[in-house]
């Protein structure tokens, strides 16, 4: 029996892991940890489970630990893990960029986590981009543009509860300013070269992933009043001519991409139509009359396919390959 442990269960992207893991491996074994939520009582296969302390982590038999949690979470345990032989899978950004650390989405380098111990799951934005970006590598992309409009989900429950409650000043959990009726062009931490933290792992994960380092990108992110669902707006430049027809036909026919392209019947993508699938939504594709380039809307459900599904299929594919 395959031994799991999920961390952070009780965080918005780790009730959505648990009820992932639930219903895709109902024979394994799964131990639920965290934090704050210590001695909680958790509803996972219609039964109660106890949260366990992360301390509890090196104790017992464990196969597979995946990290829903904070940074300073996956840097205290993760190691002494990996050391104990546990293969890891990190949705924290800590191990993302370390060289010897694969990023991975399954669809596009699966292969990279084969026998590795430590996995890094990547930003929720970064991986609906790339997703929808690869299906359009053959046409050796050049410069992007990435401008996010991301949900307050990502935030966690803290961020959720400013948006459901209408929480102004004095009242706020998860923003510096109310999210209600408004725009925050600015998430993660500022930096001094002025970008964010958030923009700057979306710069530098596509590049990662997509395996093109000299590839440009500018991000920039940006919080907007929905529950859930993230969207991207994506300027992409090409070596090759732009040909419509042919992106379209690429992207219908990739992996986790439903294409939603018919704006003169108002069909496009939009977070109420990805909310609770796997599939990142592309639509609105148009060509950039400025240059050899194509502008596209892309949409996901940041918390299943932009984090717990993905880590999901990780998982899966490590289980299937070793």
């Amino acid at each position: 029996m395959t031994n799991i442990a999920i961390v952070g269960a009780t965080g918005l992207v780790g009730e959505k892991l648990c009820d992932v893991v639930a219903d895709k491996l109902p024979n394994a074994n799964v131990r639920l940890f965290g934090n704050t939520s210590v001695g909680t009582k958790v509803i996972f296969r219609n039964k109660p489970v106890t949260v366990e302390s992360c301390d509890n982590l090196t104790c017992g038999e464990l196969d597979y630990a995946l990290f829903m949690a904070t940074e300073d979470v996956a840097a205290q345990y993760v190691p002494a893990l990996t050391k104990k032989g546990v293969t890891c899978i990190d949705n924290s950004s800590y191990f993302r960029l370390k060289k010897d650390v694969p990023l991975v989405v399954p669809c596009i380098n699966g292969e990279l986590a084969k026998g590795r111990r430590l996995i890094a799951n990547p930003n929720c934005s970064t991986i609906q981009v790339v997703v929808a970006v690869n299906a359009l590598k053959s046409l050796c992309p050049t410069k992007m543009l990435a401008v996010t409009y991301q949900s307050v989900s990502g935030a966690g429950k803290a961020g959720l509860s400013d948006l459901v409650e209408g929480n102004g000043y004095g009242k706020l959990r998860g923003f510096s300013h109310p999210i209600s009726n408004n725009v925050i062009p600015y998430i993660g931490k500022i930096r001094k070269d002025g970008f964010t933290t958030e923009e700057r792992k979306l710069t530098d994960e596509s590049r990662k992933i997509l395996d093109l380092p000299r590839l440009k990108v500018n991000s920039f992110c940006a919080r907007v009043p929905v529950t859930v669902g993230h969207c991207v707006f994506v300027n992409l430049h090409f070596k090759e001519k732009v040909d419509l027809d042919k992106i379209r036909a690429l992207l219908k026919k990739a992996e986790n991409v439903l294409l939603f392209d018919d704006a003169e019947n108002e069909l496009y993508p939009m977070p109420m139509m990805l909310r609770n699938t796997k599939y990142v939504g592309v639509g609105r594709i148009v060509k950039d009359p400025t240059a050899n380039a194509v502008n596209f809307f892309v949409v996901a459900d940041n918390l299943l396919r932009g984090a717990a599904y993905n880590a999901y299929e990780i998982l899966e594919y490590l289980m299937q390959n070793t």
